[in-house]
């Protein structure tokens, strides 16, 4: 059984999940290849790892040619002019916001590869919706794995409590000019034609997206819905002696010291901001520092805030591994989120999450059992339970103990993979001839 996996980058919160994925059922016996739109970090990557180019889609006869490119260079200026009517000035607060067109088609011959299973992960800004999907015929299963809620809006990424995509978008919020066909009601059209006639399963790794996306008509009407958690490796994310972790990164071993790190600390939607104004109410009769890791700046007034100490972007694990065994708590501001990963792998470090109920964060930051949640944007609730657990030592070891029990039952990159490759057997038998299935699950 082949498995071709597709993602916008190797890298990032999304690409490092699919790659994660990809290493564990390579690491099983399990063919299974990554395919990706560029490296922006220049990773040292292996032969299972490559590339797309894709290839132009030109007929024979030269005049049907000159008919085709004329409608391409129709099709090119209508995702230009939606694109500077609706996307190139929008509000500051909100991220990104994806068109599901790209200039340059995305074909590609699915039968040269030898795909029996296609997996997708993160796609924005590297596929076409019609083209890539046209190339993929109906009977090829696609395995969708959602890392944020993009496959099933209009384009934002996170809709900050907007339900249009529930009535096929339009009027959005989070782009210039909404209208009733703006450029959200044209993109969630074009996503749902695109998919039409195709053998998707959706995988979210909380019920939290799942929910939504069932709630979303982008997807055709037999679409399946699957929940499998997100997977690290837990002897790599392990707990390691908070002290030694505090001597090798040249931190005080006198203070309490609180973790957060992020792609991008100015994310607005990572809830920094949440953050610095929890901590100018936390009074301790235990000193405060801050551990930080990211790209961004901190902001320049810091009067009434403690000593902050910069990692800027972290890109090893055994860094993370360090700030986060060297921290007494993580804590997730996150306003929206799917299953953010920094949580995962500070609990699997032996080190309590503080965050928001907000997305699928409270489904893994599980109140008094693994961590404490505050109501979503309550700064004073959260400043309440950052100052309980840095004067809470025995609360803090049991939370601890109880985080990385969990990790260690449910969020492994074994278990992770184990879920993955029942499902491909499951897709895999069910598109084959009753005496084939018994040798499909053995290839698997």
């Amino acid at each position: 059984m082949i498995i071709d996996h597709f993602s916008t980058f190797p890298h990032g919160g999304a690409g490092t999940a699919a790659r994660r994925l990809h290493a564990r059922l390579v690491e099983r016996g399990v063919t299974s290849r990554f395919n990706y739109w560029k490296d922006e970090q220049d990773q040292n990557l292996d032969s299972s790892f490559r590339k797309l180019e894709f290839t132009a889609n030109e007929v024979s006869l030269p005049i049907l040619n000159q008919v085709s490119k004329k409608i391409e260079r129709r099709r090119r200026r209508n995702i230009c002019s939606l694109y500077h009517k609706h996307v190139e000035e929008r509000p500051d607060q909100y991220e990104l916001f994806s068109l599901p067109w790209t200039l340059e088609k995305s074909n590609f011959d699915i039968n040269a590869m030898g795909s029996d299973i296609v997996h997708l992960h993160w796609m924005s800004f590297f596929i076409d919706y019609p083209s890539f999907f046209k190339s993929i015929p109906d009977k090829t299963p696609i395995v969708w794995s959602f890392h944020d809620m993009n496959p099933l809006t209009g384009g934002c990424h996170y809709s900050s409590n907007c339900s249009r995509f529930t009535v096929g978008c339009g009027e959005c919020p989070q782009i210039s000019n909404p209208q009733a066909h703006d450029a959200s009601w044209h993109g969630f059209r074009s996503k749902q034609k695109s998919l039409r006639g195709k053998t998707v399963h959706v995988v979210t790794p909380n019920q939290w997206l799942s929910d939504l996306a069932k709630h979303s008509a982008i997807f055709p009407e037999a679409t399946e819905f699957h929940i499998i958690r997100l997977g690290l490796d837990e002897k790599v994310f392990q707990p390691i002696d908070t002290q030694e972790a505090r001597r090798q990164l040249g931190l005080p071993d006198n203070v309490a010291l609180l973790a957060f790190g992020a792609e991008d600390i100015e994310n607005y939607r990572k809830g920094f901001h949440h953050l610095i104004s929890a901590l100018r109410q936390v009074k301790t009769d235990t000193p405060i520092e801050c551990l930080v890791f990211g790209n961004g700046k901190l902001p320049e007034n810091r009067d009434g805030l403690p000593k902050f100490h910069e990692f800027g972007f972290v890109d090893s694990p055994e860094k993370h591994r360090l700030i986060y065994a060297a921290a007494d708590l993580f804590v997730l501001p996150s306003r929206e989120d799917n299953q953010p990963q920094t949580g995962l792998e500070a609990m699997a470090c032996g080190t309590p999450v503080v965050g928001f109920r907000a997305g699928g964060v409270p489904e893994y930051v599980r109140h008094n059992k693994t961590g404490l949640v505050a109501s979503m944007g309550d700064e004073t609730e959260m400043a309440d339970h950052i100052r309980r657990l840095v004067n809470d030592v025995e609360l803090r070891e049991r939370l601890a103990r109880d985080a990385r029990r969990m990790i260690e039952l449910e969020f492994t990159a074994e278990l992770q993979a184990k879920r993955y490759i029942h499902l491909y057997r499951d897709i895999g038998n069910r598109s084959l001839p009753i005496e084939q299935q018994a040798l499909f699950s053995r290839a698997a």
